[in-house]
């Protein structure tokens, strides 16, 4: 049987302590540092689909100040996030939040979750422009400061200025090279490679372009890189965010619109884990968003093969599946096998189960229940 395994980075083959001690260094900066950032509110923002730290941050900011300024209404707070941060820090005289609140808001494929917060109208005791400033463009290192926060943490500030050519605002060392460690071992790795299986990365996080191409990688942090380095993978082919935000980059669009759940990110992995080609696979891709049918460098995958998921949340699992249903349409033979990896997290599990999707604490119960 022809196969393709799409493996997710963080929480399946990588664990991510980085990420969360940047998430928390990055909210400190805007937030009374004494707030303890709860690892169950983190988890709660993953069993609703919101994965990436660049929107748990301004999220939880904008929590945090909701909950203040809805008991302590302050006039005249600035536009301007940091400003605002100290005015609120210095002004508030209430106590602090025992626990933050976020509404539910209904996530949109093809626009980031703090956005979608913002349009649905969350956390009103916030003037309008601030939390404009705050929620929107969380992916623009020249407009976000929590994102430019959190790319000083994880990168450090040495790779923050060589990968942005922009002067360090803060001294920190690298937390995703401190915190981050393997989850998989040598057997585990093996195992995905046996039977002819062909495998790609597939994740939101930051990444190098297309490897193919020798342009400039000037705002390309390479942190996909990374985290395959660090568990001997780094020949992988990668379906990451600075791939896709290559692509749209060459046509004008946000690249939001090709990051999972979205079919696209999925189509992309699938083809590069069988030829081994990142660039041709975005191009591929690329023309099946405009046109809606599958080109010629689809036929060559195998008219019949499995196309297996693992994940820790639930935005690649859509993504695949929405994937196998784009490939059944043209005419390919494809048996969908998702897959969720839980870490022993309940709400994981529950999130799986709610939407029919086998899952496992580890990796040991997980290859021992199913067979790749």
């Amino acid at each position: 049987m022809n196969r393709i395994i799409l493996l997710d980075i963080d929480g399946v083959l990588v664990q991510p302590g980085g990420y969360r001690a940047a998430l928390r260094a990055t909210v400190h900066r805007f937030i009374d540092p004494d707030f303890e950032i709860r690892e169950d509110l983190l988890t709660e923002f993953e069993r609703r689909g919101i994965s990436s730290e660049w929107d748990m941050s301004p999220l939880i900011i904008a929590a945090f100040w909701e909950d203040i300024l809805s008991r302590q209404p302050l006039t005249s707070l600035p536009e301007d996030v940091s400003a605002a941060a100290e005015q609120i820090r210095r002004q508030r005289r209430v106590e602090l939040p025992q626990r933050l609140s976020i509404p539910e808001f209904d996530l949109v494929v093809g626009q980031y979750p703090a956005e979608t917060a913002f349009r649905a109208g969350c956390f009103p005791s916030i003037p309008e422009a601030l939390r404009r400033n705050l929620m929107t463009e969380t992916r623009n290192f020249q407009k976000s400061e929590t994102f430019r926060a959190f790319q000083h943490f994880t990168l450090g500030s040495q790779h923050y200025e060589e990968t942005y050519n922009l002067p360090a605002e803060f001294e920190t060392e690298s937390l995703l090279l401190k915190y981050d460690h393997p989850k998989v071992s040598d057997s585990t790795r093996a195992a995905f490679f046996q039977n002819g299986n062909r495998v790609a990365a597939f994740t939101a996080r930051p990444s190098h372009p297309p490897r193919e191409v020798t342009d400039s990688t000037l705002g390309y942090a390479p942190e996909a890189e990374l985290a395959l380095e660090l568990v001997g993978m780094k020949e992988v082919p990668l379906a990451a965010f600075g791939k896709l935000e290559y692509i749209a980059a060459q046509h004008g669009l946000n690249p939001e619109i090709f990051v999972k759940p979205a079919p696209f990110h999925a189509l992309v992995g699938a083809l590069a884990a069988w030829t081994g080609e990142e660039l041709s696979a975005l191009k591929a891709a690329y023309d099946w968003h405009g046109t809606g049918k599958l080109n010629s460098r689809f036929g060559e995958l195998p008219k019949s093969f499995e196309l297996v998921v693992i994940e820790d949340t639930m935005g690649g699992i859509r993504s695949v599946r929405a994937a196998g249903e784009v490939l059944q349409k043209a005419g390919f033979d494809v048996t969908v096998r998702t897959f969720g990896l839980t870490s022993g997290i309940e709400a994981k599990a529950q999130a799986f189960e709610k939407a029919d999707v086998p899952h496992f604490e580890t990796w040991e119960s997980l290859l021992a229940g199913i067979q790749l």
